[in-house]
């Protein structure tokens, strides 16, 4: 099964893992809640992971791995450059409020990774994180087949599905696939959990056609490139079946009037709507680094997206940026952007190619789907999986090995036995 011995490491419980998939699990859940639910989870979720950094930073438990933990610098070098230009903030106290509440998911997140790196080998830490993603994520999936909604032929764009909203099970159904389909392909499954696995998928992918979300539509389609140009890890056949499939859908999507991409087109054409409204938002906001350059180099502020379009431009909206990309710049500015880009998104675009592609195709889909919805505050939908990933890439170049290989080279180094019978002194 693909969830099994997810919290063990090798007999034993290893409880930051359950709490981590707890504190996952908590974003995802905590989108089909409203009013003073939405509130109470929110502020449990923040008492959950100051908890957890905490237990991590003071009860690791033994090491299984020495692990090098230079690239640390990464995270607080891209806090400095945040936090360093929050005096020129539109509202500097909204700033403040909110970047404090983003900054000990943030450290959690890295310091995770550094936790895993010196309890797991690379792999299996890459392994244990799909786990976690697809079991947290597998809980809109749910929904969507309990609701009936993957059974039915019409659309559900700007529906509410059991509490969500189809674009979020639209996301939710796509990360499922992505690493379901990796652990599938990477870890042992008996024959009749692959049959299920294949049923839950294709529903799931029907889904995804049916809610409309176009981030999902990319980020499959990606995925699927990347599946059939570069994955050793499948046959052919099982290639050309996953692009067969695909493109079915893809076919639908084109041909079919009465899909959600020609009806959202339809409705466009009616209200003579030229663009979507997040991108002339964007533009508007491209116009006041334009006129006010000095503010290019300081954003607006952090999550002031919207108070700096209405202080600089008078423009009101409720509208966020819907890109996490674009947030960055919108809040810390270039420096902070241009940091993010290079060393936590192009850095691991970079190794992802090189040494993953061949065998995961999970990570196209939190690279395209953060770049038309903004994930990155802590309680958006894809901030973990979207900002772990991202701290992995950072510190898989880092040096690791195993304890015991220490643990032999010291004994090496010092053997009294030897040294009396031979009268030889350690070479090492």
């Amino acid at each position: 099964m693909q969830w099994r011995n997810l919290f063990k490491n090798r007999q034993h419980w290893d409880w930051h893992l359950v709490l981590y998939f707890l504190n996952v699990f908590l974003v995802v859940f905590g989108y089909s809640l409203r009013g003073d639910d939405f509130q109470a989870a929110k502020l449990f979720r923040t008492a959950l992971v100051v908890f957890s950094l905490a237990g991590i930073v003071l009860a690791q438990g033994e090491i299984t791995y020495i692990f090098d933990k230079k690239k640390n610098w990464v995270l607080y070098l891209f806090l400095f450059l945040n936090l360093v230009v929050l005096p020129f903030s539109v509202d500097v106290s909204r700033s403040v409020e909110r970047i404090l509440a983003w900054i000990p998911f943030l450290i959690y997140t890295n310091y995770f990774i550094v936790y895993l790196f010196a309890h797991y080998s690379k792999d299996d830490a890459k392994i244990k994180l799909l786990q976690i993603f697809s079991l947290a994520y597998f809980y809109p999936v749910l929904v969507m087949l309990l609701t009936g909604v993957a059974f039915q032929t019409e659309n559900v764009y700007g529906q509410s599905i059991g509490l969500y909203k189809a674009n979020v099970i639209g996301w939710g159904c796509t990360v499922f696939i992505v690493m379901g389909f990796d652990l599938f392909a990477n870890r042992p499954m008996v024959k009749w959990a692959r049959y299920l696995f294949f049923a839950v998928v294709f529903l799931a992918l029907w889904a995804v056609v049916l809610t409309g979300s176009r981030s999902s539509f990319a980020a499959l389609a990606l995925s699927t490139l990347v599946l059939v140009l570069r994955s050793k890890q499948i046959s052919i056949y099982l290639k050309v079946a996953a692009t067969v499939c695909i493109l079915g859908f893809a076919y639908y999507i084109v041909a079919s009037p009465e899909s959600v991409v020609n009806l959202r087109a339809q409705y466009a054409d009616i209200r003579k709507q030229k663009g979507e409204v997040r991108f002339k938002l964007a533009e508007q906001a491209f116009g006041i680094f334009t006129t006010n350059p000095e503010v290019l180099f300081t954003g607006f502020g952090f999550d002031n997206f919207r108070a700096g379009l209405q202080y600089y431009a008078g423009i009101r909206t409720d509208l966020a940026s819907h890109n996490s990309y674009l947030e960055i710049l919108f809040s810390g500015g270039l420096f902070s952007f241009l940091f993010f880009v290079i060393s936590f998104a192009l850095n691991a675009i970079f190794k992802y190619i090189r040494f993953d592609s061949q065998y995961f195709v999970f990570f196209p889909a939190l690279i395209v789907i953060p770049y038309f919805e903004s994930n990155l505050n802590a309680g958006q939908f894809l901030f973990f999986p979207w900002m772990t990933f991202l701290f992995y890439y950072i510190h898989v170049s880092s040096l690791q090995f195993p304890v015991a290989e220490m643990n032999i080279s010291k004994k090496k180094k010092f053997n009294p036995e030897k040294s009396v019978s031979t009268g030889e002194t350690n070479a090492y």
